[in-house]
């Protein structure tokens, strides 16, 4: 009775209740997002593209711009230091209508959903977790499905983020900040592509599992 109490099986139903807190936080997300989205699309107004603070019926498209000298600045101290001034960084306000504007509410119902989906197959995995018996079929087939979310998530996310740096060039052209100095979108290509491989070959580890667990079974 005092090794059980000890036992790591209690980890299982304490992470499977946070696993379930947070399938309900994204779905609640997902649902106030895809309202708000629509809201929007049925009140929209045209109108100029602003770049500061947000407007009704308009989405964020983050964007970044050089700075005017792209020159290291070194100290006169010691020990000398060195500066590298980046890129500045800003929200171009564009109408929900606008093609940045659907494509940015695309990319928000995907990661969302994406994401929900994740949390749902977590809890299918924890909920079919057993001490006596961890190595399952059903278990292998979601891990792999997680995998093939990620990837999958990854593609349609780099589709849709090409599309809106095409789409936010004719944008971009009405605005000048200073001269020789030039607006691009600041979306980063980082999806969990990685991820996703790591769950393909942990599913197949975990389908080995399930070999060796069935070799013992039957050589008992």
């Amino acid at each position: 009775m005092h090794m059980e109490t000890k036992s790591p099986y209690w980890v299982f139903p304490a992470v499977k209740r946070l696993v379930t807190l947070f399938y309900y936080l994204v779905l609640a997300a997902l649902v106030i997002f895809a309202a708000m989205s629509s809201l929007k699309l049925l009140n929209a107004q045209t109108g100029p593209f602003p770049l500061g603070e947000g407007q009704p019926n308009y989405v964020s498209v983050p964007v970044a711009w050089a700075p005017q000298s792209d020159k290291t600045i070194v100290t006169a101290g010691e020990p000398r230091l060195f500066l590298t001034p980046q890129k500045q960084t800003g929200q171009l306000q564009v109408p929900i209508r606008s093609g940045p504007g659907l494509l940015m509410s695309i990319l928000g119902l995907v990661g969302l959903a994406g994401a929900l989906w994740m949390f749902f197959l977590l809890r299918r995995i924890f909920s079919s977790v057993q001490a006596d018996s961890p190595f399952q079929p059903a278990i292998a087939r979601r891990i792999a499905a997680m995998g093939f979310l990620f990837l999958g998530q990854t593609v349609v996310e780099l589709l849709i983020k090409l599309a809106l740096w095409q789409q936010t060039r004719p944008y971009f052209k009405q605005i000048t900040i200073a001269s020789q100095t030039s607006l691009s979108v600041d979306i980063q290509l980082d999806s969990p592509w990685l991820l996703g491989l790591i769950m393909l070959a942990l599913a197949q580890v975990y389908r080995r599992g399930i070999e060796m667990q069935l070799e013992n079974e039957l050589t008992v």
